[in-house]
């Protein structure tokens, strides 16, 4: 026990004036009576001169002082030093990732974990303050700095779980420059740890405190969902995957327009994949929806990885420019591809070609321009430019570092690929590495330079295997899909819940929607050229309308994109010890900090009670005098008890 304002407790003098007024005798009121033979008793206590009485038993005088007691204990802010999760400037990260809805603990995980951080504010004292943000694929920040516990509760309230795909670093970079702000900071997390999978998380200079949520890693996903179009029509390709350390048997659904297509049951190993082809597909297919669910013993905790979508839409060829001296890869691959008008020119001809700004596409194999178009753009082992300065060279090189959530590689397995011989840039800023080998040799790069989307191979294809492996069919889908989201192939762009996606808008009277599933229609604003849409937390399709006035005529098209969950992050809901993030001053869990709690609330409520309390007690007094006492302030009652 210990108090903050010490020195407030010298307002107890104010205890002397009271007693002093009750030790004071009472002022008699002077009536005029025919004589004082009567009066004898009444005036006993004039004989005494002094103003002072005896000090008498009162109720009230013991309640008042009491009462300036308890006001002036609490100006002097007593309190009491608890356990506590942290204390001092703390920061919590609630994860409100998509893992966050799994219910192997009653109701949800999220609703645990805000349970968890309610205790924490109710055990701060007042010298702690929290900072409360929420990791979803952006930090949200719901409280900063904040010593008030109905603020911290009410922003804790507004806190809602996403189905966005964990995206910790963000977060993480927040947390480590408040906690550069504040010497001995305390990060306390709150979640399953899932997102600690990711590597080259930053570091912290803080104490770490982490709150581990949830206790099964039961779970099944459909990690992808992709048509393939081929020479007899659609094929479905559908991946599966068991992120459970026991077997699982699943059930899988597809349907195709809204009408049922195929039905199976499908086993996955502990912790394994699985991927299945569907062929036969109706030759108009539009819509697909795939559905699993646990059968037998099997359980799974997580449902927003347990549906997909994906939508087919021939729409316009796509013109693509193909630069080459002769690449057989390439060839064979755009002559079983439909949808695509390819135009294939040397190296030697292509400055010379008339419309080659007129292109979507363009693939440069072993060249690059000296002026780059403004289409998506895929570079094959290019000699030195402006763009891609050549600075070396490396051999054998094998795929080592992969991004397996990078969209050019999904599906994939480049493991096995030989490659003879890469080439070494100097990558702009705007390109990130896909995919390396051991030693850091860029293989695979891709990146957006303000809207132009660009992908850079490393090595020829005819100084490598990958030619001949499945994964280069697969690959060229991915690249082309990315490089022009609404492509020929399937005119769809996937995304993840969270995550924005643009429009580029070239007439001034287009206008473009948006309706997401199960919600009304939203005409999107449109700034510098680009309509943005934003609200993609549900997983789903969305529908684009796109309207267009020419001529005084207004024309509409209609168009989709989809949003589904696959990431591995979120679907591998098994929970972590110990989150492992480096430079951190960890601390064990469970252990708990001191903290200094103050007492203010409860005695204020004492004081409530005792006003109530004097003020019943007066109230009584007074009605019982006024009973006892007559007409006259009740002189007939006093002659009478005189004369008694």
């Amino acid at each position: 026990m210990g108090l903050l304002i010490p020195f407030a407790l010298g307002l107890l003098a104010l205890a002397v004036p009271i007693v002093i007024l009750y030790l004071l005798k009472v002022k008699r009121e002077d009536l005029t009576v025919s004589s004082n033979f009567l009066w004898k008793r009444v005036l006993e206590d004039k004989q005494a001169n002094a103003p002072w009485q005896k000090f008498q038993k009162n109720w009230l005088l013991l309640l008042q002082l009491l009462l300036l007691f308890l006001l002036v204990f609490i100006l002097s802010r007593p309190f009491f030093t608890t356990d506590a999760q942290a204390s001092g400037n703390i920061i919590v990260l609630l994860d409100a990732s998509a893992g966050m809805q799994a219910n192997d603990v009653e109701p949800s995980r999220f609703t645990k974990a805000k349970a968890e951080i309610n205790s924490i504010i109710d055990g701060i004292g007042g010298s702690d303050q929290i900072t409360l943000v929420l990791m979803r694929s952006f930090p949200e920040v719901l409280a900063s700095n904040s010593t008030n516990k109905n603020e911290l509760k009410a922003a804790l309230g507004r806190a809602r779980v996403t189905s966005e795909p964990a995206n910790p670093k963000p977060s993480i970079i927040l947390a480590a420059a408040a906690a550069d702000r504040y010497p001995g900071t305390t990060v306390v997390v709150v979640s399953s740890g899932a997102f600690a999978r990711e590597e080259g998380l930053p570091s912290l200079k803080a104490k770490v405190k982490f709150i581990k949520v949830g206790k099964s890693d039961q779970n099944q996903a459909i990690s992808g969902l992709r048509l393939r179009e081929t020479g007899g029509g659609p094929q479905l390709f559908v991946g599966l995957n068991n992120y459970s350390a026991e077997a699982a048997k699943i059930s899988l659904v597809v349907t195709v327009d809204n009408k049922p297509f195929d039905t199976r049951q499908v086993d996955i190993g502990p912790e394994d994949k699985g991927s299945i082809t569907l062929t036969d597909l109706p030759i108009n297919t539009r819509v697909v929806n795939a559905r699993i669910k646990p059968v037998g013993q099997a359980q799974d905790y997580l449902a927003p990885d347990n549906e997909a979508w994906t939508v087919r839409s021939a729409g316009s060829p796509q013109r693509l420019l193909l630069v080459s001296s002769g690449n057989t890869f390439l060839e064979l691959f755009f002559n079983r591809l439909p949808n695509y008008n390819v135009t294939k020119v040397l190296p030697e001809n292509y400055e010379s070609l008339s419309n080659k700004d007129g292109f979507d596409l363009y693939i440069y194999d072993n060249f690059a321009p000296e002026k780059p178009p403004q289409g998506g753009i895929f570079f094959i082992s290019p000699p030195t430019s402006t763009m891609l300065p050549l600075s070396g060279s490396v051999n054998t090189p094998s795929f080592a570092r992969l991004d397996q959530n990078d969209p050019l590689l999904r599906y994939t397995d480049l493991s096995a690929i030989f490659i003879k011989q890469a080439n070494q840039y100097t990558l702009p800023g705007w390109m990130k590495v896909v995919a390396s080998s051991s030693e850091g040799s860029p293989l695979l790069a891709a990146g957006d330079q303000q809207g132009q989307r660009v992908v850079l191979m490393t090595f020829d294809t005819h100084q490598s295997d990958i030619g001949l492996s499945t994964a280069w069919p697969i690959l060229l889908i991915n690249t082309l899909s990315w490089m022009q989201p609404a492509g020929a192939l399937n005119q769809v762009t996937e995304i993840n819940p969270g995550e924005p996606i643009s429009f580029n808008i070239t007439n001034p009277t287009q206008e473009i929607s948006v309706q997401p599933p199960d919600s009304g229609s939203q005409v999107l604003k449109i700034n510098s050229g680009v309509a943005s849409f934003t609200e993609t937390g549900r997983t789903g399709i969305y529908g684009v309308t796109h309207k267009q006035t020419v001529g005084g005529k207004v024309n509409s098209s209609n168009d989709n994109f989809v949003v589904n969950l696959y990431s591995e992050l979120s679907s591998n809901i098994r929970p972590l010890d110990d989150l492992g993030l480096q430079g951190t001053i960890q601390t064990v869990n469970g252990a708990t900090a001191r903290s200094d709690r103050e007492l203010w609330q409860p005695l204020a409520l004492g004081v409530l009670i005792i006003m109530m309390l004097e003020w019943w007690i007066f109230y009584q007094a007074s009605r019982t005098k006024r009973k006892k006492s007559g007409s006259v302030n009740g002189l007939d009652k006093k002659i009478k008890a005189a004369g008694s």
